[in-house]
């Protein structure tokens, strides 16, 4: 999990440079508020199935331990207290417990279609969604095991990114409109008890690009040249709120969440830390002595 830092980068690079504060989340679901936020956090290379965990909590990182997974999953998704594993190319997969900083397997899968484009877990909840076919499976992720629950055939198609908050799953389309004035739709609705419900969507968005989500917020993460433009909003009960810039930073490989914190990373093993809680932004700093090239980093919520 551990090595020396590959590359240092100057702090002002990595840093989000902010703009006015965020406008604070309303309250999530009362699972949510009943159920303790997951601090976990899942490093994990596909070639050699090296993975190592750690918490992630109010900005604080703590290594918790090394393990070997087998080798070429494709996707992530981790709960409140769970993680799943997917291989999109064989229907591979497995679960397992996943808190304070360790996972122990408990499911392993050798039948789950193959070919979903993205899988996102919400605090009870996971989605499959393939975005050529516009098809989607919900279930349960509790207490280390998936339960499918519902099939969807009717999901808009060339949704390009979903994130979930503890009860809220958000989705954007890719880049739309014209190259001065890039745009994507939003949609959103209720993760939860297994099951997806719509709640509402929004056309012709500003370009939002890649989404991360904590237990209450999303942070959108556009490309614009060299550096990433950051949008952030609420996203409980289903509802997104408005989408606002807060600030802008370099350009990153992999961002992984926990309930309030956020992983910046670099293929080179550049890591910056942040917290995301209660609609609300803050840098923290650099984490030096993180292994280079992670596939996956994936955190609870």
């Amino acid at each position: 999990m551990k090595k020396s830092l590959v590359a240092a980068v100057a702090t002002s690079a990595l840093a989000v440079l902010l703009a006015a504060p965020a406008t604070p989340a309303t309250a999530a679901s009362q699972y949510c508020d009943d159920t303790t936020p997951n601090t976990s956090i899942l490093f994990y290379n596909k070639d050699t199935g090296v993975a190592g965990t750690a918490t992630l909590s109010a900005g604080s990182y703590h290594y918790t331990g090394a393990l070997t997974l087998p080798t070429h999953y494709t996707h992530a998704a981790a709960s409140r207290d769970s993680l799943l594993l997917y291989n999109a190319d064989t229907g591979a997969g497995e679960t397992g417990t996943f808190t304070a900083g360790r996972y122990t397997r408990v499911q392993s899968f050798t039948d789950f279609s193959t070919k979903w484009s993205l899988v996102e877990a919400s605090g009870d909840s996971v989605l499959f969604y393939n975005s050529g076919t516009g098809r989607g499976i919900t279930g349960t992720l509790k207490n280390g095991r998936y339960q499918q629950v519902r099939r969807y055939d009717d999901f808009s198609t060339g949704w390009a990114f979903i994130a979930a908050s503890c009860d809220t799953a958000v989705a954007t389309t890719a880049r739309r409109g014209s190259v001065e004035f890039p745009e994507s739709n939003l949609g959103y609705g209720t993760l939860t008890g297994g099951v997806y419900t719509n709640v509402g969507n929004r056309d012709r968005e500003a370009f939002l690009g890649t989404l991360v989500a904590t237990e209450d917020s999303v942070l959108a993460l556009s490309r614009n040249g060299s550096e990433l433009r950051y949008r952030l909003a609420s996203a409980t009960n289903g509802k997104v709120g408005e989408f606002r810039e807060i600030g802008t930073s370099g350009v990153w490989d992999t961002v992984g969440r926990t309930a309030d914190s956020l992983f910046f990373y670099k293929n080179d093993g550049t890591a910056w830390i942040s917290k995301l809680s209660g609609g609300d932004y803050a840098n923290v700093g650099p984490l030096k002595d993180v292994s280079s090239g992670w596939s996956i980093i994936e955190g609870g919520v």
